[in-house]
């Protein structure tokens, strides 16, 4: 695996080859990837899927790769707290 730092936006990228990603024990680096031309699989690190689209779009040009999710991201509670919006009520019968 090779990490490099693109000049233009100063995003860490990591290069994983098809045989490392194909590996059972193998962690993503990062959220966002595409998979080159070459079969490498590149690891954008950021939390944005926009910025990451935006340095492949800047990098390949656009329209050539789309980015992908390598983990499922959890969506944000509607309340900043963290706590549930909704409340049950005591309404059980005995």
């Amino acid at each position: 695996m090779k990490t490099a730092v693109n000049k233009v936006a100063k995003m860490k990228i990591s290069d994983v080859s098809f045989d490392t990603f194909t590996d059972i024990d193998f962690v993503p680096p990062s959220t966002f990837f595409i998979r080159g031309a070459t079969g490498d699989y590149y690891f954008i690190h950021t939390s944005s899927r926009a910025k990451a689209q935006e340095w492949v779009d800047e990098t390949f040009g656009k329209g050539r790769y789309t980015v992908v999710a390598s983990k499922l991201q959890k969506t944000k509670p509607k309340n900043e707290s963290g706590a549930y919006s909704c409340t049950g009520t005591g309404s059980r019968k005995k």
